[in-house]
């Protein structure tokens, strides 16, 4: 135990040097002054979390290739911080590859332009491609559900897309029941690996982690189907991710059969759930998740004592200052107020 207390030790103290260098408020500031890309770029550069990525790009990038490379920088820290881990936490890690791939099989099923020049393999690293449980290639080349099959063949992807049903006029299931299903097939491989088959340090912290996140998805859903698709609350249970933390029953049932957004975020308010509301809409709904988990893990990286739970909350808060960032380069690029999209 106290030998794997020092080895947390030694990763407490890389997480802490790469915390150090996530964009802070003013940051975030200058970057929403900046009247086009090539300003962001000046600032981004000159910036210590972003400096080296910076450089690795022309000196005026277009918008889609700086987002390229805004995205690929979570994979890139995730490989850092796998490089420091005990055993144990490397085959914990090994989910985030699970993320990447969940996104690429999205992106092989929706309808593409023929003009597109970005495939979504250019963000992935090297060491994703020789670890993933999926055939990268063969996905990016699918042209057919039935390559897609063949390509996750192996993966945690496999059993629920296989259960899809496909629409005989574009050869391809529903692109949203897919995302429902890919996304709960995550959860529920990652929590049942957690509670189940984690032998290292910081359990608890795991499963606080993973069941706030799927609590806090849930809710985004549920208001989102009170706001734009109601008659689809009948099937909510289905649609959501089927792990939770302290997303209690009492308080999904009530949510269910709130009115209207407006009084979903009363119940809300009142529950654990309030403390993370401040300064948030109901118009807003995505705005609670991303607030919630980086308030959440920027308390849960700078634990008194250090263990997986320190790089995860780490990378989570990486992931969403990347996503952050790319929703500011696009309002740049289009000539939209920045401040409107964070």
């Amino acid at each position: 135990m106290l030998k794997a207390r020092m080895e947390y030790g030694a990763v407490y103290a890389k997480v802490m040097a790469m915390y150090g260098k996530l964009l802070k408020e003013d940051d975030w500031h200058r970057l929403c002054e900046c009247k086009n890309i090539t300003e962001l770029c000046a600032m981004l550069r000159n910036h210590k979390g972003w400096s080296k990525t910076l450089t690795s790009l022309p000196p005026s990038p277009s918008a889609k290739v700086l987002q390229t490379a805004v995205r690929k920088k979570v994979y890139l820290e995730h490989e850092k911080l796998y490089n420091f881990l005990r055993i144990e936490d490397k085959k914990f890690l090994r989910f985030t590859l699970c993320r990447a791939e969940y996104d690429l099989i999205l992106d092989a099923l929706r309808e593409k332009s023929a003009y597109e020049l970005f495939p979504k393999s250019m963000e992935l690293t090297d060491f994703i491609r020789a670890n993933s449980a999926i055939d990268i290639d063969a996905l990016e080349q699918s042209k057919s559900f039935a390559a897609v099959l063949a390509a996750v063949k192996g993966s945690i992807f496999e059993k629920p897309l296989s259960e899809l049903k496909v629409n005989t006029d574009t050869g391809k299931p529903s692109y949203w029941e897919a995302g429902v299903l890919l996304e709960n097939a995550y959860f529920r491989e990652i929590f049942s690996y957690i509670s189940h088959k984690y032998k290292g340090l910081g359990r608890k912290k795991l499963e606080e982690s993973v069941g706030l996140e799927a609590d806090l998805l849930n809710i985004v859903s549920i208001v989102r189907l009170l706001k734009s698709f109601p008659s689809s609350l009948e099937r909510a249970d289905e649609l959501l991710i089927p792990i939770s933390a302290r997303l209690k029953p009492e308080l999904l049932s009530a949510l269910k059969t709130a009115k209207g957004e407006n009084e979903a975020f009363e119940l809300l308010r009142r529950s654990h759930f309030g403390k993370y509301l401040e300064g948030i809409a109901p118009s807003n709904i995505e705005n609670f998740y991303y607030n919630s988990m980086e308030k959440f893990c920027s308390k849960l990286v700078k634990a008194a004592e250090p263990d997986i739970g320190v790089p995860l909350a780490y990378l989570t808060l990486k992931e969403l200052e990347c996503r952050k960032l790319n929703r500011v380069i696009e309002a740049v690029s289009l000539g939209v107020d920045p401040k409107s999209v964070i």
